[in-house]
């Protein structure tokens, strides 16, 4: 999932606003595939496999998915908010009775039927079609998915510590920010080879965490995404390097909300296939189909109680200073990724956090 991941964040970053915040779930699209190699076959089915990744049989990769699944819903104070559907063109048919068992035991996604010519209908159903995606009556199967994560960090940021700083945008400007403080013992790296600095800030749960891949220049976010794309740079060997030491925090309150066709990323990785009237997506329905568009929203609010709603009202404890802390102060555009020891539930980047 982390290889996944990092492709395509690439291909995100590269349509997305160029000074904006952007985020999303690599878990709930990873997932959304592992279903389609599940319903396709022949050169969809292989296409599906190299894009996801998946080295092994599809019903394999559904059991890997159905414990992530179960583990996210047993996570301590830290939780993925997913709600993925399948949407099916009800003139095609009805859907095929074995698949829509395997996709709510295995992935907990529902299949619904939809009257593509009725706008009314799915407004209701994708609460984001306001945004510009368009539907027609053609259309066959579209998969969509709304995820927001919320956690409580395992160490608190005091909010009488939070204050107005200067924060240096990839324009060149500088603007002022609500930057965040906290003196802890966190895991920390030097990654010269990218030229930036990890963070690792855990959750009020040992299993989740978030972290930030801090570029050492000001101008150095878009290096570090373009060699964030390379093999040696997987995650998890970064988070494997992470050395727990006491560290001085400067981290802005941010929040990030994208409203993503992932369809085009997709195509550019190599998943072309199921997109087009060749498609062998042949399992879905009960004769075949192509998928029309996937649709993805992801929502996440950071600040000192976590990623919790802004005006969530918790306890705040006055700690002492560790002595001879290393410090890392996230003053410019940095990538960030909440993930597990064995998936990545959201990533993204953040150019813009809170403007005070």
């Amino acid at each position: 999932m982390t290889r996944f991941s990092a492709k395509l964040f690439q291909e995100i970053i590269k349509s997305k606003n160029k000074n904006g915040n952007v985020v999303f779930s690599p878990f709930a699209v990873h997932a959304m595939l592992a279903l389609i190699y599940r319903a396709s076959e022949g050169e969809t089915l292989s296409e599906v496999q190299r894009v996801g990744e998946f080295n092994q049989h599809c019903f394999f990769v559904a059991l890997d998915f159905e414990r992530l699944i179960k583990f996210k819903e047993h996570l301590q104070s830290a939780r993925l908010y997913t709600r993925p559907r399948v949407l099916y063109n009800r003139n095609l048919g009805p859907v095929n009775s074995r698949y829509d068992e395997f996709s709510k035991f295995y992935f907990d996604i529902a299949t619904k039927s939809v009257d593509m010519d009725s706008g009314r209908e799915y407004v209701k159903l994708v609460t984001f079609w306001t945004k510009g995606f368009n539907i027609s009556s053609e259309m066959q199967v579209i998969l969509v998915n709304e995820v927001e994560f919320r956690g409580l960090w395992k160490h608190n940021f005091e909010r009488i510590k939070t204050r107005k700083s200067k924060f240096h945008p990839a324009n060149g400007k500088t603007i002022n920010v609500a930057m965040m403080h906290n003196h802890e013992v966190y895991g920390l790296a030097d990654l010269p080879e990218l030229d930036a600095t990890a963070l690792e800030l855990p959750f009020n749960d040992s299993a989740t965490s978030m972290l930030i891949l801090l570029a050492n220049q000001l101008d150095g976010l878009a290096n570090l995404e373009q060699q964030l794309a390379q093999p040696e740079f997987d995650l998890n060997r970064i988070a494997n390097r992470l050395h727990r030491q006491s560290v001085t925090v400067s981290l802005p309150k941010f929040s990030a909300f994208s409203d993503i066709d992932m369809t085009d990323a997709l195509k550019m990785l190599g998943l072309r296939q199921m997109f087009t009237d060749s498609s062998k997506v042949t399992k879905l329905l009960e004769q075949t189909v192509r998928v029309d568009k996937i649709l993805h929203r992801a929502y996440i609010d950071v600040s000192e109680l976590g990623t919790v709603d802004s005006n969530f009202s918790g306890p705040v404890y006055e700690r002492s200073l560790p002595a001879n802390s290393k410090e890392f102060v996230a003053n410019r555009p940095f990538v960030f990724a909440i993930r597990t020891p064995n998936s990545v539930l959201l990533m993204g980047q953040v150019k813009i956090p809170w403007i005070l």
